[in-house]
Parts: C-alpha cells; sequence; structure tokens
C-alpha cells in the first residue's frame, strides 16, 4: 500500500494504513499562527491595518502581541474579566470562545452578549485546530517551544480515540459555579500527572462551600482539589499552564491546602453545620493523575467539578482536610538499596507498613480534638489491604476503625482492596472524636509480584501510601446550642478594619453576658493570638504591632461555641 501524503494548513502529513504521521513546526505557536493566516478574511477587521484591535493577519510576533493578555471590546467578555487569550486559561479566553463551535460545551458564547461565532465568513474551524488552540492555552500559550504533540490529537481525530463521556451540567448560578479542567491527551500507554492553577469567580466573603461534584474519567488515577491559602503563596507559581509533575519536588506545593479528593466520580457533600471556607477571591490548584490503560487508542479526558455555594453562618464550622504520608519522616524517591524504609521486594509475598499519625503530621494542633467525618486511603497497584486504627494514649492500636476490603461507598465486605476504587468511610462527627495528639494508626500491605522491587513513587509502576481523612475541631452539632435570636447579640464589631493608621485594634460588643475569647488565625490556620473578652467588659484592645501585616480571621468564642467570626485586615 502506498502512502498517501497530504498538506493540512501547513503540517505536512503522511497516512500509513490509518495513522497519519505528520511534520509540525518546533513552536506550537507558529501552527497556531498559520491556522489564523489560511483561516480569516485579509480583508476584514482581523487584518493588520485594521482600526478593530483583534488583528489576526500579520507577522507571528505581532499577531502574538494582539492577542495576549489583551482585554476585549465586547464589553459582556470585558465585564467578565475575559482577555482575548488568558494564558493557562482556556476558559477566560474570549477568542477561543468565539471559535469554539460546540468542540468544548462549556466555552461557547453567548451569541446576544458576546457577538457572532469567528469566522464570521466560511468555514469554521476543524475541531482538531480548536483543540490544538485550547492545548495551547491550557499550556501557557507561550510564543516559542512545541508544549502540545499535536500527533497524539491528530491520531485522536483520525478515529483513534476512546469514546468521551457527555458532561456533566453546570450548576444554576444561583447555586454555584463549574470547574472545568481539559481536556487533555494521553496517548497508549501513556502516563502523566498535572498541576494546574485556576482563577476562579469572584466569590463573596459571605458564602461557603458546602459540597462538591467531580466528574472524572474512569482512566483517572486521582484527582485532587486544593487551596491556596493567600495570593501571594499563588503569585508564587509563576506558571499559569499545566505543570507537569516529573519529580518529587513537583508534586508537593507550598502554600497550598487540601479540600478534597475523589478516585472516581462521587458528590462530597459536607454534614450540617460543616463548610469548606474560600475566602475572598481564591485561587485552586487542581492536581490530576491520570493514566490511559488502552493500548492502541487515545485517550482525552475532562474533569468537572461543580461547586455548590450558600450565604455563610456565623454557627459554620470548618472541615478540615488532611493527607498523611508513610512514616513521619519526609520520603524522597530512594533507589531500595540505599536504606529507603519503604521498599517492597519483588517476592509476591505481602509486606505489611505501619505509622502512626498524631498531631505533629496534623493541621490539628496537640491540645486539639478531631471530629472524624471521613477516612480513606490510597496506594498503587501492588497494594492488597489497608487499615485504620484509632491510637492508645502513649502508642499503640486501640480500635479499627476502617478496612479497606469494604467495597467503594462501604457498604458490603468485598473480600479484597480495589486500589484504583479504595473505600470511603463516613462518620456521625459528633460522635467520633479523638484526641490529635492520640491520634491514629494506618497500615498497608503491599505484593509486589513484578520482576522488580519498588519503593516510594509517583507513577502507579511505583508505590504509594497515604491516609485521607477529614474532620473539624469541634462538634458539628456544638454550635447549635445558641439559637439565631441569641448570636445577634454576641456580635463583635472591629475598629478600624483596615486597620490604616492606628496603632491598636478596638474590638467591641454590644453585650457582655459571656466570658468570651477573642481568637485570630492566619490564612494558614494557625492560631496566633488568643484574649480574654472578660464577663461585664465590652471593648478590649489588642496592640497593633503584635501582628504582622495580612489578613486574619478572628473568632469570638465561648466555650466550644462560636458566637462570631469575621475578617480582619492589617496593613
Amino acid at each position: 500500500m502506498k502512502p498517501i501524503i497530504f498538506l493540512f494548513k501547513a503540517t505536512l502529513c503522511v497516512v500509513l494504513f490509518i495513522s497519519p504521521i505528520c511534520t509540525y513546526s518546533q513552536d506550537t505557536w507558529s501552527d497556531i499562527h498559520a491556522i489564523f493566516q489560511t483561516s480569516c478574511d485579509g480583508n476584514s477587521c482581523h487584518s493588520s491595518s485594521a482600526p478593530n484591535p483583534l488583528k489576526l493577519i500579520g507577522t507571528s510576533s505581532a499577531v502574538y502581541n494582539n492577542i495576549i493578555n489583551v482585554t476585549p471590546l465586547n464589553l459582556d467578555a470585558s465585564a467578565k474579566g475575559y482577555k482575548l487569550i488568558d494564558p493557562g486559561h482556556p476558559h477566560l479566553s474570549f477568542l477561543l470562545k468565539k471559535i469554539n463551535n460546540g468542540v468544548d460545551p462549556d466555552n461557547d458564547i453567548d451569541a446576544l452578549a458576546q457577538g457572532d461565532m469567528m469566522p464570521s465568513t466560511g468555514p469554521a474551524l476543524t475541531d482538531e485546530q480548536i483543540e490544538l488552540i485550547n492545548a495551547w492555552i491550557l499550556h501557557g500559550a507561550p510564543e516559542t517551544g512545541n508544549v502540545v504533540d499535536q500527533q497524539i490529537i491528530t491520531n485522536y481525530y483520525s478515529g483513534l480515540g476512546l469514546a468521551q463521556g457527555t458532561p456533566p451540567p453546570a450548576p444554576d448560578s444561583s447555586e454555584g459555579f463549574q470547574i472545568h479542567l481539559g481536556p487533555l491527551f494521553l496517548a497508549p500507554g501513556d502516563e502523566k500527572e498535572f498541576f494546574k492553577k485556576l482563577k476562579l469567580p469572584n466569590i463573596a466573603d459571605s458564602m461557603e462551600i458546602t459540597r462538591i461534584e467531580s466528574f472524572i474519567d474512569a482512566e483517572s488515577h486521582h484527582y485532587i482539589i486544593y487551596k491556596f491559602d493567600n495570593q501571594v503563596a499563588a503569585d508564587a507559581i509563576l506558571k499559569n499552564g499545566l505543570r507537569e509533575v516529573v519529580g518529587l519536588a513537583d508534586a508537593f506545593v507550598n502554600g497550598t491546602s487540601m479540600v478534597t479528593a475523589w478516585q472516581n466520580s462521587s458528590d462530597v457533600v459536607l454534614p450540617n453545620n460543616t463548610a469548606y471556607f474560600w475566602e475572598g477571591n481564591p485561587t485552586l490548584d487542581l492536581n490530576l493523575h491520570i493514566r490511559n490503560y488502552s493500548i492502541d487508542s487515545v485517550l482525552k479526558t475532562s474533569v468537572y467539578s461543580n461547586v455548590y455555594l450558600q450565604p455563610k453562618q456565623n454557627t459554620t464550622i470548618e472541615m478540615i482536610s488532611d493527607l498523611t504520608l508513610y512514616s513521619t519522616a519526609p520520603l524522597s524517591l530512594w533507589p531500595c538499596n540505599t536504606g529507603n524504609p519503604f521498599c517492597i521486594p519483588a517476592d509476591g509475598m505481602d509486606h505489611t507498613f505501619t505509622s502512626n499519625v498524631t498531631s505533629q503530621d496534623l493541621i490539628a494542633g496537640p491540645n486539639d480534638s478531631m471530629y472524624i467525618w471521613l477516612l480513606s486511603s490510597h496506594t498503587h497497584k501492588f497494594g492488597v489491604g489497608y487499615n485504620i486504627y484509632t491510637r492508645n494514649t502513649g502508642g499503640g492500636i486501640k480500635q479499627q476503625v476502617y478496612d479497606g476490603f469494604y467495597n467503594f461507598d462501604y457498604t458490603a465486605y468485598q473480600g479484597y482492596y480495589d486500589y484504583e476504587d479504595p473505600s470511603v468511610r463516613y462518620f456521625d462527627p459528633d460522635t467520633f472524636v479523638i484526641a490529635a495528639q492520640d491520634g491514629l494508626i494506618h497500615e498497608a500491605t503491599f505484593n509486589n509480584d513484578s520482576s522488580i522491587e519498588v519503593s516510594f513513587g509517583l507513577t502507579t509502576n511505583d508505590e504509594m501510601m497515604l491516609m485521607f481523612l477529614q474532620y473539624t475541631l469541634e462538634p458539628p452539632s456544638a454550635v447549635v446550642q445558641t439559637a439565631i435570636s441569641d448570636r445577634k447579640e454576641f456580635s463583635v464589631n472591629v475598629m478600624p478594619n483596615p486597620s490604616i493608621s492606628s496603632s491598636e485594634i478596638l474590638f467591641v460588643r454590644d453585650y457582655v453576658r459571656k466570658n468570651e475569647l477573642i481568637v485570630l488565625y492566619n490564612l494558614l490556620g494557625e492560631e496566633i493570638i488568643t484574649q480574654a473578652f472578660p464577663l461585664g467588659e465590652k471593648k478590649l484592645y489588642l496592640e497593633k504591632n503584635l501582628l504582622s501585616p495580612g489578613i486574619y480571621i478572628y473568632k469570638s468564642m465561648a466555650g466550644n461555641i462560636l458566637l462570631h467570626s469575621g475578617k480582619l485586615i492589617v496593613n
């Protein structure tokens, strides 16, 4: 059979059997620039001489500068904060929306407010071209460098792609919003892990997150949502596009806290009176680990998360998430022959590893009580068992509280550990309480039936031992002991806020019927200052020089009852 040679939008391709083999430019942007030159009408408003700033006909550098981080003239698009191309953010890139043509159902324009689809004359861009532009933006939209494997996209649209599920509908705007990561294309047998910094819609301080429903492909190994603790930490990650995990340093990001995690599609609905707190205008860090188990087809994968909000209540308790590794000592990618404590020999026998988890490994402090709502586990393919126990004061197993031989929703004992869909056990957090300093014990059993020993690592051919737990630091039912009508009288005013020139910060309350504590936390959740608000006193002064400039959360507490909370800005 003779090869068929054709030219596709300035890309040379040779078809061998059914898979085209194409030659692409060294720079992804060069191929995208070529698409614009051949798809746009040079006599239209997109020419280099037109007054409209959307100039897509011209030299490579000129067109690039015309679209990157440029605010569109469309009033609706600019009001939403879109740029023509927002590097790293396809769903904030107005130019991509204008050419999307239904390829990404989550990224079409509003024709009434945002005009007609592009090109206005002539045929629409092909799905493959639109996917290329989307992938380039997702990778940070650089002017130089080959950042997208276009051959994989070509193969997908040449009949070598796996079927993809139907995207879920987004929540009603009155209830929340949708997060979308992807699509990502993986070659047959490939495995990758990425992080992606994500800007969110403006969320008022008066809202809290009570539910996150995620839809992920069966091929996904894990999906985790992290939240940057402050904007400084978010800005420290300079890259807005995908960040591939190639080493241990890439897998753990400073300045973030975990929100929640999934290994398959599921709905996380938090208990009454609890919520995730996303203050102000937050930035997330999405972490996706995917593997294409097919030996001959391309995987196209996307993750959708529906985030549900409600007005913040003064009685709501923050739900905390912790992810703990085997051993309290930091693990590294050690070979087994270098004294690595986490090494599984290739002997086809069971090997069990046990580790304590106490307050030194958790967000909870040594004097905290933990009201546990969720326990789960995580290994890679050699994991054959996972157990979690409460721990006696001073050490030793107290009681088993998690058995990995249960099914995913912990409703049936299946008799084996499914590392791809490990069991998730939920508790009544009002009744399952432990002292953080006593903590938990987790143990995992592995059976390495391969030909080489394995140790801690980032791919499914390596191993991992993680325990995931969610808990509050007070019982969710405790806050309802104070009636809503009573809570109003315990409100606390802070003046000035922000503190600009004053040397003192004044806390004022109208009622003085209770002994209270004013507790200040930084955005990492660390307790900074605790001051007594004695019975009979209406005012409490705090020296400003005790605090570094920044944002703090203050809470007014009477015992374990939260009376009032708010945000304090120190300049």
